[in-house]
């Protein structure tokens, strides 16, 4: 009985270093991805080292040399013997939307046609790493100490909310959305270096309750929570 026990154990073992790895890819490939369709690298620019890309988000080489294979998949970076990681030529032109820049509120009214329709997707078809990716940058929100932090969070999470529907046409919508807004540098919060507690809080409230109808299932609570948090962000900058 005690070999047994062992044996079980060891597999109980390999089962959550598994999952980690999962769950440590898909973070690595989603901010590696934001980073890249963003303009972070430049424009057919280089990655950093295998080895400082494992240092920097505290991974296995294995686990950032898998993330690579999956952005090389998709067409956004190219490896190359000798020389190194970069971005493919002309993927942050595609990725890009035309000169002509949105302001905030016309994004939250477009946002608002289709965004509270996305928990039925989500809720049919989102995975526990889709789940615990989603409570990860949650928690970035609740921790940010810098507005970039903060924002950078928020965007990673609704990102990661979109992403769950697993539907590419969607996700792509959403990061031309993100892509906007970090063109534009909004929520600079009139220079101030920190958010302010009370700005962070109610994010966080927002957020948690979106977050904490999708793993539970509720789609009619998903669904409103978004809704209610758009309208509210929608008003905010209506009056500032």
């Amino acid at each position: 009985m005690g070999t047994i026990s062992q044996t079980n154990s060891g597999f109980l073992a390999a089962d959550g270093a598994r999952a980690k790895s999962e769950a440590d890819r898909n973070r690595i490939f989603a901010r590696l991805k934001d980073a890249i369709l963003s303009g972070s690298f430049g424009e057919a620019g280089r990655l950093p080292t295998e080895r400082a890309l494992a240092e920097q988000f505290g991974a296995a080489r294995n686990t950032i040399r898998k993330t690579l294979a999956l952005l090389a998949d998709e067409g956004l970076i190219q490896r190359q013997v000798g020389r190194g990681t970069f971005v493919t030529e002309g993927v942050v032109a595609r990725s890009q939307a035309p000169d002509q820049e949105f302001s905030l509120a016309e994004l939250l009214e477009a946002r608002l046609l289709f965004e509270p329709s996305i928990p039925e997707l989500v809720v049919e078809r989102a995975t526990d790493d889709d789940i615990a990716l989603m409570e990860a940058y949650l928690a970035e929100l609740n921790a940010a100490s810098t507005w970039f932090e903060f924002k950078e969070a928020k965007y990673c999470l609704h990102l990661a909310i979109v992403r769950a529907a697993h539907n590419r046409f969607i996700s792509f919508i959403f990061e031309q959305i993100v892509a906007s807004r970090r063109r534009a540098k909004w929520g600079r919060a009139n220079g101030h270096i920190n958010p302010v507690a009370s700005v962070r809080e109610v994010a966080y409230r927002d957020n948690a309750r979106i977050v904490d109808a999708l793993k539970a299932g509720d789609t009619d609570t998903a669904r409103e929570a978004i809704r209610s948090y758009l309208l509210n962000t929608l008003s905010a900058t209506s009056s500032s």
